[in-house]
């Protein structure tokens, strides 16, 4: 063999040993993926500047589908940045630019599925979402979570265990620091066998339908209307 074709397979080799050892994040994960719905948001922003401390949905696609949110959260203003598909690593990247400038008074969060499903350790986006948590109140201390549980999908039924673990560990996140706030939505939309229930579902059997998000309202309303109570004080002094 040549010494240069043979150094070459060296170099490659080591690169390959090196690439190893790194934390796989995959491809999906990368922030780029989603560059251009950011650049929607933003553009959309400058167009039509969104109010300052809102209610803001920051999330992936089951956040984003909602069409008609504002209306089911009525009387709040409502600023809606679900995204993707999205993963938490995606809302992490971009939330100095669809999160942090909104100064929101309540955040309405789910994200963490697409995570599980794509094969991470419940720990890990729960770990990603502490993140979110403590970037958000560091800049603006008085906000107000409210952590939507992911969903037991009829079409992920083979992570159902892995989901569970996840949304075990969202619900004692919610426990540990004032003003967040956790809401099972599964009751909801399934069955008590785990199937869906009839009309709630898309035909992928994964995003709600309409009826799915109206039985969606029904139960976030209320957690939704404690956190702006909450937090009357901090945001209008009253």
């Amino acid at each position: 063999m040549r010494p240069s074709l043979w150094l070459s397979c060296l170099f490659a080799l080591t690169a390959l040993a090196a690439d190893a050892t790194k934390p796989h994040i995959p491809l999906a994960q990368q922030p780029l993926r989603m560059a251009k719905d950011i650049a929607a948001f933003e553009a959309a922003d400058k167009a039509n500047p969104p109010p300052q401390h809102a209610l803001l949905f920051s999330g992936a696609s089951t956040l984003r589908m909602w069409k008609n949110v504002a209306e089911e959260m009525k009387p709040y203003p409502v600023i809606n940045r679900g995204f993707g598909g999205s993963y938490t690593t995606e809302v992490l990247g971009y939330m100095d630019r669809i999160t942090l400038p909104y100064h929101p008074r309540v955040v309405v969060f789910q994200c963490g599925g697409n995570d599980v499903n794509a094969g991470d350790e419940p720990a890990a986006p729960i770990a990603r979402i502490r993140e979110y948590l403590a970037r958000v109140r560091k800049e603006n201390p008085d906000c107000a979570f409210v952590f939507i549980a992911t969903t037991r999908a009829p079409s992920r039924k083979a992570k159902w265990d892995l989901l569970d673990d996840y949304n075990r560990q969202l619900e004692k996140l919610c426990r540990e620091e004032k003003n967040l706030w956790y809401v099972d939505i599964n009751p909801a939309l399934n069955l008590p066998n785990g199937e869906g229930k009839p009309g709630h579902y898309l035909k992928d059997n994964l995003h709600p339908d309409v009826d799915g998000y109206k039985a969606i309202a029904g139960v976030l309303k209320p957690a939704v209307d404690a956190a702006w109570k909450a937090t009357e004080a901090a945001y209008t002094g009253k």
